[in-house]
């Protein structure tokens, strides 16, 4: 009898031991425990913000899906942090960090310029615990694959649209002798090509991480951490800053069309220079082409074209530049020029393919009028890809042009 009373003491002991630690791991600080359908894992070491990680972050949970957000700027981050989950029914866990070019110039608003990527990692769970990796490691692989042009020029625009606010509303950064102002007016002043990714304020930075895992049982869990950064968007001003910032001085916009395709947007831009903006019955010769596509909710300039729209002629009275239209992925370019006694009306057609982001000449047609009588019919010609091949946009200039309606059309 003594024998089973000391079994039972025992027993009883061991349970009261598994049950301490669970009450100690429940009461812990720096622990906040999450519970599943088949299980629970606890995330341990959290620093809090006011002695109370549970209020630090606001959690949602539908029993297999845990959201979680943070409540303050200042409430911790999730990454380096620990797992550790309540049995032995899940063995591994795939994590996968979402990451992007993150600005955070403005005090208390972070927002990302619209380049995400995401890196997955698969992890074995050991002695039911894993941790969570370092996000600062993984930066140190991915970095490069933001130092690109298209990143860099996004970066460049919303610190000068930032800088302009601050310029615009010195006031309420504390008046012209702030150092606010002072750091604006100097880098509206700067040279562009001298500034870095660093030097924009902009940092790589995870938006969010998802953790999945499966138990024993086939049932799938996961944990979303989303640290609730915005992505920046341009605003009507903004954007048409951004598009004056992409023509040359001296110019402005005559005509425009825009192209919005399944995966990109264009806006084709044809310039005059500002001495012509005021003239009545003005002739618009050697007009600028200029192609920008829209990236991250603005448009950057990817390709020109200086010598499309032929050069003014003196025994010509033909207006020069028509206009440009575009369906789908097509655009034309119109203009009337005068060969011996004729006036042309010509249409070169280029095809923008989105998939390599190509732009090529399709067609080039030509209608005639004969200057001394306008009633003559004279037929129209059409040249296709099968008289000249393929041919860049900017490769396409008054020369190339002469010389190819020059040659028969084949059929």
């Amino acid at each position: 009898m003594k024998r089973i009373l000391m079994l039972l003491w025992s027993l009883f002991l061991i349970g009261c031991s598994g049950q301490t630690k669970k009450n100690n791991l429940d009461e812990k600080a720096d622990i906040i425990k999450l519970n599943f359908k088949n299980a629970s894992v606890a995330l341990a070491g959290i620093n809090s913000v006011n002695d109370n990680v549970k209020e630090d972050f606001n959690i949602k949970n539908d029993g297999t899906k845990i959201l979680m957000q943070p409540a303050f700027l200042e409430s911790d981050l999730l990454d380096g942090k620990e797992l550790e989950f309540s049995n032995n029914n899940v063995k591994n866990i795939k994590i996968t960090f979402s990451y992007d070019a993150v600005f955070y110039g403005e005090e208390k608003n972070k927002t990302t310029l619209g380049f995400q990527r995401d890196t997955t990692i698969v992890l074995k769970i050991e002695n039911k615990k894993v941790q969570i990796p370092i996000f600062e490691d993984i930066k140190k692989t991915v970095f490069k694959k933001f130092e690109k042009k298209e990143i860099y020029d996004v970066a460049y625009l919303v610190n000068r649209n930032y800088f302009n606010k601050i310029v615009e509303n010195y006031e309420v950064y504390g008046g012209k002798d702030s150092p606010d102002y002072k750091l604006a007016v100097a880098f509206l002043k700067s040279n562009k090509k001298s500034q870095k990714l660093e030097d924009l304020f902009i940092n790589i930075d995870y938006i969010k991480f998802n953790i999945e895992f499966e138990d024993n049982s086939k049932l799938y869990s996961s944990i979303v951490f989303d640290r609730m950064f915005q992505n920046y968007v341009f605003s009507e001003k903004e954007k048409k800053s951004n598009i004056d910032g992409r023509i040359p001085k001296g110019f402005y916009v005559l005509d425009s069309t825009v192209i919005n395709l399944k995966k990109n947007g264009f806006k084709i831009l044809a310039l005059e220079k500002d001495g012509i903006k005021n003239k009545d019955n003005a002739q618009h010769n050697s007009n600028p082409i200029i192609i920008l596509q829209k990236k991250s909710n603005q448009y950057q300039k990817v390709n020109d074209n200086y010598n499309l729209i032929f050069k003014y002629d003196d025994n010509c009275p033909a207006d020069g530049y028509g206009g440009i239209v575009s369906k789908n992925n097509y655009f034309t370019v119109q203009q009337i020029f005068c060969v011996d006694f004729l006036f042309v009306n010509s249409y070169t057609t280029f095809k923008i393919d989105e998939n390599t982001g190509n732009i090529n000449l399709h067609k080039y047609g030509e209608e005639y009028t004969d200057r001394s009588n306008t009633m003559l019919k004279i037929p129209s010609k059409t040249w296709s890809i099968k008289d000249f091949g393929i041919v860049k946009f900017e490769s396409v200039n008054e020369g190339f042009l002469i010389n190819l309606r020059n040659k028969k059309p084949l059929k």
